[in-house]
């Protein structure tokens, strides 16, 4: 099972998807999942990369198969980004393609801003820039009727009201529902206070943000109102009320990364 220990003694376990030519050098995509998720939050995303690039799935720490975080944890920004930093030396990558969702998505918009030499493209898919409202309600539902019961109560707004039951049960059994109790109850009291509008207008990659026309936690607006700080960025809005639209629509949501990607590698704006 590959994994990365980092100088805490925390394990970070990763996927790599590579069906590339085996003669060839491809190019690697970093995906970063968000809140109470795993690297396996992206599997319908995969066969739309591996053909033409090295994929790679991070378990963040505390999350998936790495390892879990105590209720009294210091979550810090810093050490998250760190994670990656090293993730991707460790990869022996000079630059990645990274894509994050939700607030992988807040990661990967400040590893941008925070380490520019190692960034090639950014996708953001619904990347909150400041902690959500909901966060504490959601804590106090966790501790309250545990994590499957948080799961399910909150999966409905993740992935939109078209979403199937089966759909429904096997993100909450197989992912969320799986996400360790400490983990979570140090994570949520973290994210609240977290704001990195202003972090945004550092990125110098090529971007693409995409996001929903109705999702509830935040109107198009608002995401415009720091998408535009981004000097080479582009907004593509999804239909659509989910507010995971990685997980909810995710051939839409790949099909229009891999087109930017390649666009960005066409003209060779790197």
């Amino acid at each position: 099972m590959p994994l990365l220990t980092r100088p805490d003694g925390a394990h970070l376990h990763y996927t790599i998807d590579d069906y590339t030519d085996p003669w060839s050098k491809p190019e690697t995509v970093l995906f970063v999942h968000g809140l109470a998720e795993s690297g396996e939050a992206w599997r319908a995303w995969v066969p739309y990369f591996a053909r033409r690039y090295r994929v790679v799935r991070v378990d963040l720490r505390g999350f998936g198969q790495s390892t879990p975080m105590p209720a009294d944890y210091a979550w810090r920004m810093n050490e998250l980004l760190a994670d990656l930093a090293a993730l991707i030396q460790h990869l022996g990558c000079e630059r990645v393609h990274l894509i994050g969702a939700k607030s992988g998505g807040s990661m990967a918009l400040k590893f941008a801003a925070d380490y520019p030499q190692l960034v090639q493209t950014l996708v953001g898919v619904t990347p909150p820039v400041a902690g959500a409202s909901a966060v504490p309600k959601w804590l106090a539902r966790i501790e309250s009727h545990g994590v499957l019961d948080w799961a399910r109560h909150t999966m409905q707004g993740r992935l939109g009201s078209k979403v199937s039951a089966a759909e429904v049960d096997w993100w909450v059994n197989n992912i969320q529902g799986k996400t360790p109790l400490t983990t979570l109850q140090s994570y949520l009291r973290w994210v609240p206070g977290l704001d990195i509008a202003n972090e945004v207008a550092k990125i110098k990659a090529p971007t693409l943000i995409l996001t929903t026309t109705g999702s509830g936690l935040r109107t198009i607006d608002s995401v415009k109102a720091w998408q535009q700080r981004i000097l080479q960025s582009q907004l593509v809005i999804l239909e659509g009320d989910a507010w995971h639209a990685a997980g909810a629509y995710p051939d839409r949501c790949a099909q229009a990364a891999v087109k930017f990607i390649a666009t960005v590698n066409n003209n060779n704006i790197v």
